[in-house]
């Protein structure tokens, strides 16, 4: 999982219990460093504040008495927040230094003095490596457009994985997502109870609400009655994919093909990010389009592998006529073969299990030995003679 507080230009801050004149010493000294917050929170709101938001940085006023921001920063040691925890005084004094180191506090400033000393803290804290040895690896699934495979790919990509990995499926589809119906699940439970309690979710409140395959997939399904006017908090869901993190070496999310905040932070904090596409010209011209949204949102190219699913020799558009007009790599091909998918998906079966020699099981199995190698090493690369030229240009860049 990515640490979606590094590759920013500036920190994000919460700042608590600091009065107007703090407040302004604050703006001078970090304008160019952090994104502030128009008002100081309170006490009383600072915790929830900080498991919502996860700031990289908590600058606590401590003018005003020391008891409350000590116990601030015991209940945010508590929530295992990373957060730089920065505490703000009038005056050095030695008595409150010792105790604030003690609780967590990594530094201990009095403006405009240390003017100098906040800056440094904050820049680290912006660009600070994630701890990539604690948190499993996310893979967001995403299509060029409707209908090409999204679901499919993500279920089976995730039963392969968990032949030796501890897997989570996520459907993060709340307008149309019918994970549980392709696996022939009957949930008890969905990601629709777990999103009010997102702040103050576990791994052991995650494994609670998942249904298991017989593949050993975990899976976070979508309610059964859907809702797609639904508005869901992203904080909520990245509350949700940290808790799968922690708990699973591989996290998987069906992101479908509609943009909300939910899928914009599954993307933005997603390892690999897997755009499904087909190889005729609506599907492509939809995945020139859908990769430029992603690179809107965030999402870098070395990020995104492209797979063309219901693929075929004869297919009117080429994989490397894909390649020369998207301008990035086919990082995998499925093959064409409907009769064997549609006989899966219609028995609530994995594809290996209705035809294990055929040929979109072990494409299925290759596309895994892409997903699992080095996602820092192993970006995809423009095309080397960097043209878009051809039929398909002169369509994708059309008004």
């Amino acid at each position: 999982m990515r640490n979606i507080g590094s590759g920013r230009t500036a920190a994000t801050v919460i700042l608590v219990g600091l009065d107007t004149e703090d407040m302004g010493r604050i703006r001078e000294t970090l304008a160019a460093e952090a994104v502030l917050p128009s008002t100081s929170t309170g006490f009383g709101d600072a915790l929830t504040a900080v498991r919502r938001t996860r700031p990289d940085v908590v600058i606590v006023g401590f003018s005003q008495g020391i008891e409350a921001p000590l116990a601030l920063a015991q209940a945010i040691q508590r929530e295992s927040v990373s957060s730089t925890l920065v505490a703000l005084a009038d005056n050095s004094d030695a008595e409150h230094i010792l105790a604030a180191m003690r609780v967590g506090y990594k530094e201990f400033v009095v403006l405009p003095n240390d003017a100098q000393r906040l800056r440094q803290v904050v820049h680290e804290a912006a660009y600070a490596p994630s701890d990539d040895e604690e948190r499993g690896i996310v893979v967001a699934f995403v299509g060029a457009k409707g209908g090409v495979g999204t679901t499919m790919l993500t279920v089976q990509v995730a039963a392969e994985l968990a032949a030796i990995n501890r897997v989570l499926t996520i459907d993060m589809d709340f307008a149309m997502g019918d994970m549980a119906s392709i696996l022939d699940l009957n949930p008890k439970d969905n990601i629709m109870s777990l999103l009010p309690r997102a702040d103050r979710i576990d791994e052991r409140m995650l494994t609670g609400s998942v249904t298991v395959h017989g593949s050993k997939v975990h899976v976070l399904a979508q309610q059964g009655d859907l809702d797609p006017t639904i508005e869901v908090n992203a904080d909520d869901v990245y509350g949700i994919i940290g808790a799968g993190c922690k708990g699973y070496q591989y996290v998987l999310i069906d992101c479908g093909t509609y943009m909300d905040e939910a899928v914009a932070m599954s993307l933005n904090v997603a390892d690999i990010v897997v755009v499904v596409t087909e190889p005729n010209v609506v599907s492509v011209r939809d995945c020139y389009r859908r990769i430029q949204v992603l690179e809107t949102l965030g999402v870098e190219r070395d990020r995104i592998r492209l797979v063309v699913n219901r693929y075929s020799s004869t297919a009117f558009v080429s994989d490397a006529e894909i390649q020369r007009n998207l301008g990035i790599s086919v990082s995998g091909t499925i093959a064409d073969d409907p009769r064997t998918v549609a006989q899966a998906m219609n028995e609530g079966r994995l594809v290996r299990d209705v035809n294990r020699k055929g040929e979109v099981t072990r494409d299925i199995a290759n596309l895994v030995g892409v997903l699992t190698d080095d996602v820092d090493e192993d970006g995809e690369k423009l095309m080397k003679d960097g043209t878009k030229g051809g039929f398909f240009f002169g369509l994708f860049n059309r008004g």
